[in-house]
């Protein structure tokens, strides 16, 4: 891999775990707030917990983000956006994280030495990180098309079309060489 490639891979990785982090964070928050709410607690407490609970899960989000990214940029490796099934790539998603969240638990407690974690306390960790994994992998692919989309229904931005203006050669004005004349021109000549 050339040298040229890695800070923008990294910068990729980066992105991606910041927007699954945040979007796990998002997500963790709204559904702990909601099974907070089901204890007959007040409303306040039920938020206050359920963010608490947002920023853990959007942690984990984050570095379950980075495990994505670098396993998508050596699977996707030269496609285009519109050749990617946003579909599959939820499914991989849902996968991904549904497998890496239990794994990362359970590596991090025999790590801290707390030994294995036992199935009936991550269960429901698997099934919300493939959830959340699914619907964030979907979602930013699906995201990523609409703006490829209209990228190509826009068309260049104003910067792209003052540099093209900035970079035309001696006797181009608009980016017509010299010597060659317009329909408009030949008309009235």
């Amino acid at each position: 891999m050339s040298d040229e490639k890695k800070p923008s891979r990294f910068r990729a990785i980066l992105k991606n775990a910041i927007v699954w982090g945040a979007g796990w964070g998002i997500l963790g928050a709204a559904v702990a707030s909601i099974i907070r709410l089901t204890d007959n607690i007040p409303a306040w407490q039920a938020i206050l917990d359920g963010i608490g609970m947002g920023v853990r899960i959007g942690v984990v989000g984050g570095i379950t983000g980075a495990a994505f990214a670098a396993f998508i940029s050596v699977a996707y490796r030269g496609k285009r956006l519109s050749e990617i099934n946003w579909l599959k790539f939820g499914l991989g998603g849902l996968v991904l994280g549904g497998l890496f969240v239990p794994a990362f638990l359970e590596t991090m407690s025999l790590l801290t030495g707390g030994g294995f974690v036992p199935f009936k306390l991550i269960s429901d960790d698997i099934l919300m990180s493939a959830l959340f994994g699914g619907i964030t992998a979907a979602g930013t692919m699906r995201l990523a098309q609409h703006g490829s989309d209209m990228d190509a229904v826009t068309g260049p931005s104003p910067l792209e079309n003052l540099q093209q203006q900035q970079s035309l050669g001696p006797g181009e004005i608009t980016g017509i060489p010299a010597g060659h004349k317009s329909r408009a021109t030949e008309h009235h000549a």
